[in-house]
């Protein structure tokens, strides 16, 4: 055999092999990618946020619904209040992939001072929720409006003064939401992302510790797997509708509500080079803060721990200006 031929035979079983092992990872990494595993243990500190509340608010409680009619699971969400609950709009606080409702203690005892409702959901799959897997906006979007009516029916907020404050892949929650829903007034987006194909193999990387361009075939068949699976889950007959759409730069173009984008140029889980798209995106009222020196949301070196006074000023200013209590 001539080298020539050698090379070309060693590149072809070279190329075999990557593509089988891809192919055969590719079905633990779609499972990965909507689970409601996120890329370190997040405590869960469920009773410890619960009496905080009950400390510092008239009204505390518990919701209970079904979510989407399209797959019902039973899903959670806790609802606090200075007191009057129909005379204040209300901050729904979305976490990210991986997280709970708990991990937005500080932020929402910040709104009830600043005269707020709050409504904290656990999304599908995570924290009190059931589900057994996350769909970043296809079915939350619906589970989100299930919990804004239940929380009107039990508690009486109004459903057209709304507010959103998201983490991460929460982020991509709350312009689902927003882009079909009237009512939400202002989103302050934290460490979102516009490129989820790419945000994918970002993130498969990170949890498994393989270079993202190793990963390029086993993460673009994990993406379809994953898809494919949902929508087996909903009987859909072809899995290339909406949940492949899914896509914030349009979700963006969509909403009508102040936006304030933030994101730590340090962020090492959603890198600046995911979030520029979005920024360039956002509707009229919407602004853009980057935070020297900051990491990712709800880490230790989250924008509100670095810049910890600018961003408790930002914040206030932000929806005492668009949704004010």
């Amino acid at each position: 055999m001539t080298p020539a031929r050698r090379i070309f035979a060693w590149g072809s079983a070279a190329g075999v092999l990557y593509a089988g092992a891809s192919f055969a990872a590719s079905r633990s990494l779609a499972r990965r990618l909507i689970s409601a595993e996120g890329l370190g243990p997040t405590p869960d500190r469920a009773a410890e946020t619960d009496a905080s509340l009950r400390r510092h608010a008239a009204v505390v409680g518990e919701l209970r619904h079904p979510g989407s009619d399209r797959l019902p699971v039973e899903l959670a969400a806790t609802f606090a209040s200075p007191g009057d609950t129909a005379d204040r709009p209300t901050i729904l606080f979305l976490h990210g992939k991986g997280g709970h409702s708990s991990e937005w203690e500080g932020d929402a005892l910040r709104a009830l001072r600043q005269g707020y409702n709050v409504l904290l959901p656990d999304l599908r799959g995570h924290g009190r929720s059931g589900g057994s897997f996350f769909t970043f906006g296809y079915l939350e979007k619906e589970d989100l409006a299930k919990t804004i009516e239940a929380a009107a029916r039990q508690f009486g907020i109004d459903p057209g003064r709304l507010g959103i404050h998201s983490c991460s892949a929460g982020s991509s929650v709350a312009l689902e939401f927003a882009a079909v829903r009237s009512g939400i007034r202002a989103i302050w987006l934290e460490s979102p992302f516009a490129q989820p194909r790419e945000m994918a193999r970002h993130y498969l990387s990170r949890a498994t510790g393989i270079p993202g361009p190793l990963l390029a075939l086993a993460s673009h068949w994990a993406v379809a797997r994953a898809v494919a699976r949902v929508a087996r889950e909903l009987g859909l007959r072809d899995s290339s509708d909406a949940l492949t759409l899914l896509d914030p730069l349009s979700a963006v173009s969509r909403v009508t509500a102040a936006v304030m984008l933030v994101h730590g140029e340090d962020d090492g889980l959603v890198p600046a080079a995911f979030t520029a798209r979005l920024a360039a995106a956002l509707p009229p009222r919407g602004a853009v803060w980057n935070v020297a020196g900051a990491g990712h949301c709800h880490h230790e070196d989250a924008p509100s721990s670095i810049a910890r006074l600018a961003y408790e000023r930002k914040w206030k200013d932000f929806f005492r200006t668009y949704l004010p209590a």
